[in-house]
């Protein structure tokens, strides 16, 4: 595809450093580069990629006015044109976790590859596991560094459109989609 992969990042108004839950309201925000845990997220991708634009909007946001929130991405991801989309890490937070697995299935949907992670039974992966790629996750952002290497292998990969290899080998959680295999 291309040497350089270009990704999208988005955060929820904590991470990406706007508010807690007073902004949990904010709609969708578009700043060019690394925001936050992106900072990080840019050094794992190395000189493989770019995070070219990170998305930051309230977690109440993509719960409340979903199709303001899908169409203020789908603008983004149009503009901005990312070979992958990085979601999060939302970790065990319910709304941010809906959040990034929403953003990350409209972005396949719109032939852009995407990757979040959060733990096993965050409701965005009870809700759309089948849909999305998603790193399984602790509770706490204390693993944030391993974490950020894990996605950005995954981003680069699909960034590249090499295909993804079985849930256990790749280090993202099953969607229990089974593909069938021949062995001789």
């Amino acid at each position: 595809m291309t040497d350089n992969i270009r990704v999208m990042h988005y955060l929820n108004q904590f991470f990406g450093g706007v508010g807690g839950e007073e902004k949990a309201n904010l709609p969708v925000q578009v700043r060019r580069g690394a925001v936050g845990p992106g900072q990080l997220l840019q050094q794992t991708l190395g000189d493989q990629g770019t995070l070219v634009a990170t998305l930051i909007a309230g977690d109440n946001f993509f719960v409340e006015e979903e199709e303001a929130a899908a169409q203020a991405v789908g603008e983004a991801l149009q503009a901005y044109q990312p070979h992958v989309l990085v979601a999060g890490p939302a970790f065990a937070s319910g709304r941010y976790g809906l959040a990034c697995a929403r953003i990350c299935k409209q972005a396949q949907e719109q032939g852009i590859p995407a990757v979040t992670a959060m733990t096993p039974d965050n409701p965005g992966l009870i809700t759309f596991r089948r849909h999305i790629i998603a790193i399984p996750t602790g509770t706490s952002p204390v693993e944030m560094r391993s974490l950020m290497n894990r996605m950005s292998r995954l981003a680069l990969k699909l960034g590249r459109g090499e295909a993804l290899g079985p849930a256990h080998q790749e280090g993202y959680l099953p969607r229990g989609i089974r593909k069938p295999v021949v062995h001789e």
